[in-house]
């Protein structure tokens, strides 16, 4: 649950590089504080940046400690570094930050600069008061100090109407036993974010200590005395907080706020109604003699949606005294190592593959992004009891991103927890009524289009339990999941029109769960520009209704609702527009796209252009993917009808090479965009495109052809290697699945084959379950001008088709890709499932 790092700002990096910071770290901008909780490469509005710490140096003048802005450090980005467990970063003013971290907590330690010997004769804008505890009694610069401000977000400086804002909170500092470790908890109440939440209560708890040989020592000379007894080094303090505005310390303006005064007070706490902020101040001096000395501090840090109690338990189970900072840090990168690093190993076969570092920092790298979300709060729910028996899950940040590629292979390779995620959907839907589309923050949203947790359940049960052919999975995802109740979540998000919430982002607003076109998309069977994002709502809502059909089938559900959501997974033909059409100069024309609807009937032309989606965001036809792309997506279970539509085999065939010629692209928003073709090898609706060839036989050559090209091209072992951002670990599974070889079909049994990158590799398949097995991947004879399977051979039969079955690689066993250097259509028997017949 604890995921700590710096906080950045943009404001004031140069123009054409300020962004929302949404995972808190940015390579550019100022280090705002080190907070608990963070989402991994997601859009939209920030979310969380929640419960901070920022170390400060020196005597403090000119600083306000409610306006960050005063107190701000940029930082070189050649002295930070990132690897699995361990976090450090240098700031300008000679502060070191090194971060690890437990499951529920954090382990901070700072290094401060040293100082000098004299005092300065400017005076702090704090006044000391008197003195009350052993050391300096005046500001002194080589003071250390760490800053707790509970008002400390995310901010979202383009979207103020549900940017994150503090409401209410306390904190209480307290002494330990050597007088020189203070420490404090509390509680703080946040509202907005990216789901748009009432509210969420984080608890927190935290200590300080003073490492054997570490200079400081507690000094009170930035505490105003208020009470008989302080604590030394530590104070409180408030002031009027506005979510919206900066308030400077020097600001000429008339209605600038005085900075706060820190007291000695041990408790307070602050009411919604009040408009206040509360922070806390922890003041260390150097011990005398020792003023060039390097000064560390280490701060431990837990938190918890239960209780400030759990948020400490949490910090003493994952942090004890006994384990240093180093061995923490190792106990972290032991634990990736056999639960994620572990589950696809590349073997040294002497290949040329086998020693391509780049290719292997990729995959592992992508491995350590696929594992960050979503975000196991077992045990921490405040809504209803969670524990290993009924585990919850959040950060869905969105399915709309990860059920195509991130969750299939949790399925595969992270097996035990995927089981987990499964359960804890099915718990989300049991205790609030509907299953998220999105979920952060422990509430449901936003829905950017259809209800695609139907597609991970349906995806899971396919797979594991029996899919709508008849063949029996091999249980690898247990016995616990209620699939009973899993069928009725669906059969809820297919039939039951949720309450329109409000949303500022779209006139229709019912962005928080649920199905919100319904009341067209029943009746019509089509979605209007009566709603918003009707293009891909029509679209998506059938491929939804697909796997309400595939898990009712399994379920031997009534004959009447088997054929009922039959029927309704063809729906999408409904949206499809027969007469739209668009040329590519020096390419050709192309007929029929997802279209714009009337209630009438009539196909709506205004403002469409088939190469385009307008503003492509919650207001449009289509969220963030062009016509073009939608119409490649528009019905994965269906694709025989998708090539019908596009005018058979060789005119799907050309449509398809005509998505990866550059230059007819058009922007799908600032944060999607990547490369100049049609196609957009950042944008999820994309993901599946260049594995079409395979549904045309002897023509997955082209697949291979264009899923190398997109690898070569658009990622790489940089800090930049991704073509946009990760959306929640969307594109590094997508990765994988590319470096492996392999592409799953969404709510299908099936996964369609290119080539690995390697020319060995063993995948540890469902570990730690009872159908834990092997999966061996061999690509002979592969080089760089070499890497066309002439032949693809699985268990010692020659395969003819360029797919498999679920159940065929759930038994394990060798799959090997014998390759040359031309193309051959080895890929001539059946092609992969369709609901419609080919022809």
């Amino acid at each position: 649950m604890a995921k700590p790092g710096i906080d950045t700002s943009y404001l004031g990096v140069p123009n054409g590089t300020a962004v929302d910071c949404n995972a808190g770290y940015s390579p550019l901008g100022n280090v705002t504080g080190v907070s608990m909780m963070h989402v991994s490469g997601t859009g939209g509005v920030p979310t969380y940046g929640l419960i901070s710490q920022m170390p400060l140096a020196g005597e403090l003048d000119n600083v306000n400690l409610a306006d960050n802005t005063t107190y701000w450090q940029n930082r070189s980005i050649a002295q930070e570094s990132a690897s699995v467990g361990l976090f450090t970063t240098s700031l300008l003013n000679g502060i070191k930050i090194e971060i690890t971290s437990g499951n529920h907590s954090a382990f901070m330690r700072y290094t401060f600069p040293s100082g000098n010997s004299s005092r300065d004769s400017q005076s702090s804008n704090l006044d000391p008061g008197p003195r009350s505890a052993a050391g300096y009694l005046a500001p002194n610069s080589g003071d250390a100090h760490v800053l707790v401000d509970l008002t400390h977000v995310l901010p979202g400086y383009g979207t103020q109407a549900y940017s994150q804002k503090f409401l209410n909170g306390d904190i209480h500092v307290r002494n330990s036993n050597d007088s020189f470790s203070p420490s404090y908890y509390g509680s703080a109440t946040y509202s907005g974010g990216w789901s748009e939440p009432q509210s969420q209560t984080i608890y927190f708890c935290s200590n300080f200590s003073v490492p054997i040989g570490s200079p400081l020592r507690p000094t009170p000379a930035y505490v105003m005395e208020a009470t008989w007894n302080s604590i030394p080094g530590a104070g409180t303090f408030s002031w009027y907080y506005d979510a919206e505005a900066s308030q400077a310390f020097d600001s000429v303006s008339p209605d600038a706020l005085p900075a706060p005064q820190v007291y000695s007070y041990e408790d307070i706490v602050t009411y919604a109604g009040s408009g206040m902020g509360l922070g806390a101040l922890f003041s260390w001096s150097r011990t005398y003699g020792n003023a060039t000395a390097p000064a560390v501090l280490e701060a431990k840090l837990g938190i918890s949606y239960v209780s400030a109690v759990k948020a400490c338990s949490s910090v003493q189970a994952e942090l004890p005294a006994t384990l240093s900072f180093e061995d923490v840090v190792q106990q972290v990168r032991d634990e990736w190592d056999s639960k994620v690093f572990s589950s696809i190993e590349v073997l040294d076969d002497g290949s040329e593959s086998a020693r391509n570092d780049t290719l292997k920092r990729m995959l592992y790298s992508a491995l350590y992004q696929t594992g960050l979300m979503p975000t196991d709060k077992t045990g921490e729910n405040p809504g209803w009891d969670t524990d290993d028996g009924n585990p919850y899950y959040d950060d869905h940040y969105t399915i709309w991103d990860t059920y195509r590629t991130l969750l299939p292979l949790y399925h595969l390779v992270y097996t035990k927890t995927y089981s987990r995620v499964i359960s804890g959907l099915i718990s989300i839907f049991s205790n609030e009524g509907f299953l998220p589309a999105g979920r952060i923050a422990n509430w449901n949203g936003k829905v950017q289009g259809g209800t695609h947790a139907d597609m991970v359940l349906t995806d899971a049960f396919v797979k594991s339990v029996v899919s709508p052919s008849g063949e029996i999975g091999r249980g690898e995802l247990g016995i616990d999941i209620d699939w009973q109740q899993a069928y009725r979540a669906e059969q809820k998000d297919a039939n039951t029109l949720p309450i329109h919430n409000v949303d500022s982002s779209c006139f229709d607003g019912a962005t928080k769960e649920g199905r919100g076109a319904l009341d067209d998309y029943l009746p019509l069977h089509y979605v209007t520009r009566n709603h918003t994002r009707s293009i891909s709502r029509g679209v998506e809502y059938s491929q939804n209704d697909f796997a309400v059909w595939s898990i009712a089938s399994g379920l031997n559900a009534s004959a009447a609702e088997i054929e009922r959501y039959r029927d309704r997974a063809n729906w999408w033909q409904n949206q499809w527009n027969p007469f739209a059409n668009t040329t590519l100069d020096g390419v050709g024309s192309f007929t029929g796209f997802p279209g714009a609807r009337n209630k009438n009937g009539d196909w709506n032309f205004t403002n469409y252009d088939p190469l385009s989606c307008g503003g492509c965001g919650w207001g449009d036809d289509i969220y963030e993917a062009k016509v073009w792309e939608t119409a490649f997506s528009a019905a994965p279970h269906d694709m025989a009808k998708v090539i019908e539509l596009m005018g058979g085999d060789e005119a799907f065939l050309k449509r398809l090479d005509a998505s990866f010629l550059p230059g007819f692209g058009t922007s799908v928003g600032a944060n999607n965009d990547a490369g100049s073709a049609l196609f957009n090898p950042g944008n999820e609706p994309s993901f599946m495109t260049p594995f079409l060839y395979n549904y045309v036989p002897k023509q997955q050559w082209r697949t291979v052809n264009q899923t190398r090209a997109v690898v070569d091209d658009f990622y790489s072992d940089k800090r930049n290697g991704y073509p946009g951002n990760i959306d929640g670990g969307a594109l590094p599974s997508w990765l994988v699945f590319n470096l492996i070889g392999l592409y799953p079909v969404a709510a299908q049994p099936v996964y369609l084959l290119s080539t690995p990158r390697f020319s060995s590799l063993r995948l540890r398949l469902f570990s730690g379950t009872q159908q834990e097995t092997v999966l061996n991947i061999k690509a002979r004879n592969m080089s760089d001008d070499s890497f066309y399977p002439q032949k693809v051979i699985f268990n010692g039969i020659e395969l003819r088709r360029s797919w498999l079955r679920h159940g065929e690689l759930a038994g394990g066993g060798t799959l090997i890709f014998e390759m040359g250097e031309q193309p051959q259509g080895w890929d001539d028997g059946e092609r992969p499932p369709s609901l419609s017949p080919y022809r």
